[in-house]
């Protein structure tokens, strides 16, 4: 099996599809982004088979292996978050058309711990183009919040 049917096989089964995703607001209540239905439950030995599945698969310039191990960076067991390599994925995937990725990294922006609402507005813009609907949305709060912090 090749390592691109290895990680879309995982992704149907651990990440979940778009279509049994929900609109959740983040923490901040700013923002808003699509989350699966399900919870998912990482575990530490099948968390380090995905990265590197994953990471075979985004170096190969598969777009949506990019944004799924940007998720497990940004939202996985304590011992793989990592922001910085999340957002390096996410990147690339936005790089390549993936509306999703590019609205993640404008959250990462907006509700980073070093917020950058002018960032986090051209990523929304990004994924607005892209025809991601939250996107939009996202656009507008981020550009109320950067008017906000600039008076």
């Amino acid at each position: 099996m090749t390592t691109k049917k290895i990680a879309i096989t995982l992704l149907g089964f651990f990440i979940g599809s778009s279509v049994g995703a929900e609109i959740v607001t983040t923490p901040s209540g700013h923002f808003l982004k699509n989350a699966p239905s399900e919870k998912v439950i990482w575990y530490g030995g099948l968390v380090t088979k995905m990265i590197g599945f994953y990471g075979q698969a985004c170096a190969n310039g598969e777009s949506e292996a990019c944004f799924n191990l940007a998720t497990i960076y940004e939202t996985g067991d304590a011992s793989v978050q990592n922001n910085a390599k999340a957002l390096d994925h996410y990147k690339q995937a936005c790089d390549a058309g993936y509306s999703l990725a590019c609205n993640n990294i404008g959250i990462l922006y907006g509700d980073g711990t070093e917020r950058d609402y002018v960032q986090a507005t051209i990523y929304f813009d990004k994924a607005c183009q892209l025809k991601e609907q939250i996107a939009c949305k996202n656009k507008a709060s981020a550009l109320d919040l950067q008017n906000k912090s600039n008076r």
